[in-house]
């Protein structure tokens, strides 16, 4: 059977496993209900990641389970997830499993073999950015549109040289597409929910920190410096007003712009992944040209995200 082939009848499987577990969830009561901290006035179906964890368990069967640490990561994260979807668990039940899972893509990874100095950066980050992927997700499309602009740029990286097996990107961007097709929506059918966000989070992770050492070098991530910025700057803004940075709030940019802007939900995730899909031409220039001190480019580069985040939201406060 023809690539080509097998990828068409996994779309139109998830297709299939999509609308079945619309109405699963409405039966069911995965709903998401607003409240003041939220960005969106409607009730709307949660948990509609597991489209995208589908398409990756597909992907594990299909292909002899490669990858098996990845793979048990995110089996343990996606049913975790799903529960807190659910019900909400506490945060440390949560950060329990998220060091588990990222302990198991350091073990996919061989990473074990580094220094242990070497190691606790790494993991930091790790850990900050799977949340922050969390936090991110908070408008129709933003972390639909922001995972294809990334697994895209890596599947073009991929095809310059073979670093990794292409099916696997293929099939994460099958299914961030499928679930695409039920939330690029002014009015979406549903979202992500924890269950999506965090294993995009940590399937992304994964591949930056794969393809970083394969090139010997961390530019790869900036692939995703548009959500470390926005992250990153609101972590710090709460953490000096003395807020508990792991509750709803609406303190992120993309917030902000879709309370005081006319921009729609939309609209508001297509700017983040446009600007993401410019900083990824910029890096993979970084990577494959030869540069003086592509580091401290790369550094200007996310310094002038931050000055530039930080400036709208002061216009938008004011």
């Amino acid at each position: 059977m023809s690539p080509l082939l097998i990828y068409i009848i996994t779309t139109i499987a998830l297709f299939i496993f999509a609308y079945a577990y619309i109405s699963v969830a409405k039966k069911w009561g995965i709903i998401d209900v607003p409240n003041e901290r939220s960005s969106h006035s409607l009730k709307t179906i949660r948990g509609g990641g597991v489209i995208f964890v589908l398409a990756l368990i597909i992907y594990f069967i299909t292909h002899s389970f490669s990858y098996p640490f990845l793979a048990i990561a995110i089996a343990i994260l996606a049913i975790i997830s799903f529960i807190d979807d659910i019900k909400s668990l506490g945060t440390g039940i949560r950060l329990i499993f998220q060091f588990l899972g990222i302990n198991l893509i350091f073990y996919q990874l061989n990473l074990f073999q580094l220094p242990f100095w070497y190691l606790i950066p790494i993991f930091i980050f790790c850990l900050g950015m799977l949340n922050i992927f969390n936090f991110m997700d908070g408008i129709n499309g933003i972390t639909g549109f922001y995972t294809l602009v990334t697994i895209g740029t890596l599947i073009y990286i991929n095809h310059l040289s073979l670093f990794i097996d292409n099916d696997l990107l293929i099939y994460a961007f099958i299914g961030v597409a499928v679930f695409g097709f039920f939330n690029f929506r002014k009015k979406a059918i549903f979202f992500a929910g924890d269950i999506g966000s965090i294993t995009i989070g940590v399937f992304l992770l994964f591949l930056l920190l794969y393809f970083s050492f394969q090139l010997n070098t961390f530019v790869p991530l900036l692939f995703i410096s548009v959500y470390f910025v926005d992250g990153g700057v609101t972590i710090l803004e709460r953490l000096l007003r003395k807020e508990n940075i792991f509750k709803p709030h609406k303190s992120h940019l993309y917030q902000k712009l879709t309370q005081k802007t006319k921009l729609t939900h939309l609209q508001v995730a297509a700017v983040y992944a446009s600007i993401q899909f410019c900083v990824n031409f910029i890096t993979i220039f970084l990577i494959f040209e030869e540069v003086i001190n592509p580091y401290l480019l790369s550094l200007l580069l996310l310094l002038s995200l931050t000055l530039v985040n930080i400036i709208v939201k002061r216009k938008l406060k004011n």
